[in-house]
Parts: structure tokens; C-alpha cells; sequence
């Protein structure tokens, strides 16, 4: 006689699964480490365009060149990374 009763088992749990609240804390976790690399790049960038408007003062031209792209290339990082507020 065949077995027609209803398959109501509980299906196994995934092994490599984590927890829902170890993702989250993941997440908050990276939120947080972005959110201080974002501030920390901002203030190289600023400390840069700093020493870029010194060396202006003093006439060295070549300085002044090399540090803004110095600062725009951080600028572009930044925005590669998704850490630019624009």
C-alpha cells in the first residue's frame, strides 16, 4: 500500500549559513571601517592641498602641480572605493 500522507519535514539547515545577526554586524562593522577611511582620506587630501598652496606661496610651481594631482588621484579613489560624498 503506498504511503499518500503529506511530506511535512523540516527541510535541513544550510551548513555554511551564517546567522542573520553575524551578517548584520558584518555589515554595520564594514560601514563602520568605510566611514573612517572617508574621513581619514579627506584629511590627507586637505593636508596635501595644504602643502600644494605652500609651495605655491614659495614659488615652487612644480610642487604645487604634482601635490593637487596628488590630491585629485586620492579624490578619484575615494570615489572608486564609494567613500566620496559626490
Amino acid at each position: 500500500m503506498p504511503n499518500n500522507r503529506p511530506n511535512i519535514s523540516v527541510p535541513e539547515t544550510v551548513k555554511d549559513q551564517k546567522p542573520v545577526d553575524d551578517f548584520f554586524a558584518a555589515r554595520l562593522a564594514d560601514r563602520i571601517r568605510m566611514e573612517a577611511w572617508r574621513k581619514k582620506l579627506t584629511i590627507i587630501r586637505g593636508e596635501i592641498l595644504e602643502l600644494a598652496e605652500q609651495g605655491s606661496q614659495q614659488g615652487l610651481v612644480e610642487l604645487k602641480r604634482e601635490t593637487v594631482e596628488l590630491a585629485r588621484t586620492l579624490k578619484r579613489l575615494e570615489m572608486l572605493l564609494g567613500l566620496a560624498d559626490e
